[in-house]
């Protein structure tokens, strides 16, 4: 290569560098700028968070939609060498440049070329591997000084970095926890909250994603904009389709006035999906392009709309198993997928169900002018039991506990768990296996290949698992639970631990006959 031609692709990956945030645009502008001046067949930029999470990842557009396609195994095992050992790694017509800050490896530069031409271009890239980590260095420098983006800076300008006093705003004391589990989410939480960038809230039922979804919209430069929700399980598709985009006067019965959609309301600020797994396949095809490229129309109108909203989705699923089950879009998954959190059950946050547990009985006695308070055997109580439901369980027990306690110190014999009359020790005591992996969290696809179907990772304590023999497929565990349910889907639900619609859908898709079977 030329030294005039290094010198030019030098300038237009550094022009992207310093030309404005979030950081993940940055990235993806700067990556598409060398795919432009080098002769690429695949590249990319991967960068991790402090805790060692995957935070960014963004591939060079080489005349295909790259959503779509993973990263290969060769591809994953050269980044995470880079990543661990922190030197350069080369295989055939490829090069893995570590991208470091504060002379850590933090992330990783890969390029696959179209040609012979590694060595020629390994300096060039080196250099350009260097920019990236002190662009990613700067920007972690400017959000942990508690720095903001302003409009202006946004609009194409260096960010400044100011610190400013933290205020009351920024406190999210509506997480309760101590756990080394729950403040490394919390880590997490405010590392994402600094960008754009869309979040998938991974967690079982009951762990709190509405919550952390606020924290992280109120840690955000969004804060001061409106944070909107919507639990896509709970309507039809035409239902849904209405909440998000809005609809015209007269685009159905009962339209009688023109109506905003959630999309719209909340414009510049924060969209909670929940339950983004439930979407149907039809659906996810209209709310990937909302996604992708901020526009959609009413239901029953013509007129494009655009909107800037930060979405972040949340699901009990386990979307890798449904991508791979043709039931969940790929493309769409790899949009919303960008910055996961896994959010951690209760039994596996040690010392949290007390703190929690306290926090409940204080909202109860505010709410009812009381005055209880839990005895040491108590809260001894509540901490030995696994809690399925998690905080949601845990504060349906503390208010149970407490509106039928005998005096105002609950002791361990007000807990209905000690009385054998706790719905959560029996329902899990029947039978704790899984349709299959839908609600099971072994986030790494390698993991879910070769984990099998599993049954429900925990119990509560006094709860004697009835396991089922191992080698069941999905099918046979559905039949079991139908054939101990009488033929009753919900009670067969209630025994595989889901809803049941989901029971429903499983009977449909492995053709199943109710009342043959």
């Amino acid at each position: 290569m030329k030294p005039e031609t290094r010198l030019s692709v030098l300038y237009a990956v550094s022009k992207e560098l310093i030309s404005s945030f979030p950081l993940d645009n940055v990235l993806k502008a700067a990556m598409n700028a060398l795919a432009e001046h080098l002769l690429l067949s695949d590249g990319g930029i991967v960068i991790h968070g402090a805790g060692g999470e995957p935070w960014i990842n963004v591939r060079a557009l080489i005349g295909h939609d790259v959503r779509s396609r993973p990263l290969t195994i060769e591809q994953a095992d050269a980044i995470d060498r880079v990543l661990a050992g922190g030197e350069k790694h080369f295989r055939k017509n490829s090069i893995v440049l570590p991208v470091k800050a504060n002379r850590k490896a933090i992330g990783a530069l890969w390029i696959d070329f179209a040609q012979q031409s590694v060595a020629q271009d390994e300096g060039l890239l080196t250099k350009i591997a260097v920019l990236i980590g002190l662009t990613c260095q700067r920007y972690r420098e400017l959000c942990s000084d508690g720095g903001s983006v302003t409009e202006e800076q946004q609009a194409g300008q260096i960010p400044r970095i100011k610190p400013r006093p933290h205020t009351q705003h920024d406190k999210i004391d509506w997480i309760v926890g101590d756990s080394p589990a729950i403040k490394k989410v919390l880590e997490t939480t405010k590392i994402a909250a600094a960008t754009n960038s869309a979040v998938l809230l991974r967690g079982e039922t009951g762990t709190g994603k509405e919550g952390f979804a606020r924290a992280i919209h109120a840690l955000s430069i969004r804060k001061s904009k409106p944070f909107i929700k919507l639990n896509c399980a709970a309507l039809s598709e035409t239902v849904l389709e209405s909440e998000l985009f809005g609809h015209e006067k007269g685009a159905f019965t009962g339209a009688l006035l023109q109506r905003a959609g959630r999309f719209e309301l909340a414009n510049g600020g924060t969209l909670l999906l929940d339950e983004i797994g439930d979407v149907s396949p039809h659906f996810q095809a209209k709310l990937l392009r909302v996604l992708q490229e901020g526009e959609f129309e009413r239901l029953g109108g013509t007129k494009t709309l655009k909107v800037d909203v930060r979405v972040i989705c949340a699901t009990n699923k386990n979307l890798e198993v449904a991508v791979l089950r043709g039931e969940f879009r790929a493309d769409l998954y790899y949009r919303i997928n960008v910055v996961p959190i896994i959010l951690p059950p209760l039994r596996q946050r040690d010392g949290d169900i007390s703190l929690l547990a306290q926090v409940f009985l204080e909202q109860f006695n505010k709410a009812n002018d009381r005055n209880f308070e839990f005895a040491p055997s108590a809260l001894d109580i509540l901490s030995k039991c696994a809690f399925p439901g998690n905080v949601r369980e845990l504060d349906n027990c503390v208010q149970k506990t407490a509106t039928l306690a005998s005096s105002n110190i609950i002791g361990s014999s007000d807990f209905a768990c000690q009385q054998n009359q706790c719905f959560s020790a029996l329902l899990w005591k029947t039978d704790v296996a899984g349709i299959g992996n839908e609600t099971m969290h072994t986030l790494n696809p390698r993991d879910i290949m070769s984990s099998g179907l599993g049954p429900y990772a925990g119990t509560p304590s006094g709860a004697t698992a009835t396991m089922e023999a191992p080698g069941l497929t999905e099918r046979d565990r559905l039949i079991n639970a139908m054939t101990k349910a009488g033929g009753v889907q919900a009670k067969a639900a209630r025994i595989l631990g889901k809803t049941p619609r989901q029971v429903g859908y499983a009977l449909r898709r492995f053709g199943i006959d109710v009342m043959k079977e």
